[in-house]
């Protein structure tokens, strides 16, 4: 692999490493009722700009590396990060809408 190839892969995997922490976080978080369900969803979407943002200027940092066609990868990564990151996002929503029905179910009680 070239290192243009390394850096742009590199980039793309930023977003989902950063909204993954972010969620593991956050659904500790909410699981131990100190953060509203909410409160995690929009923290969980400002980690995926952050991680966007970071992917942004990992980059940029590097575009020394880009030549050609590979320019377009300071737009393509972050924006390739922010799909791959629906998996992530998937099993965040499946999780916290356990622990949101398991608080709902023991309020009944």
């Amino acid at each position: 692999m070239a290192p243009d190839e390394i850096m742009v892969y590199t980039g793309m995997f930023i977003v989902p490493v950063v909204a993954g922490i972010a969620s593991f976080f956050l659904l500790r978080a909410v699981h131990r009722k100190a953060l509203p369900v909410w409160g995690s969803c929009v923290l969980f979407v400002a980690a995926v700009g952050g991680g966007m943002g970071l992917s942004f200027g990992y980059v940029v940092m590097r575009s020394s590396l880009l030549h050609g066609d590979g320019a377009l990868a300071i737009i393509a990564a972050p924006i390739t990060g922010a799909i791959l990151t629906a998996p992530v996002a998937l099993v965040f929503a499946i999780v916290l809408a356990v622990i949101w029905s398991k608080r709902r179910g023991s309020q009944d009680s």
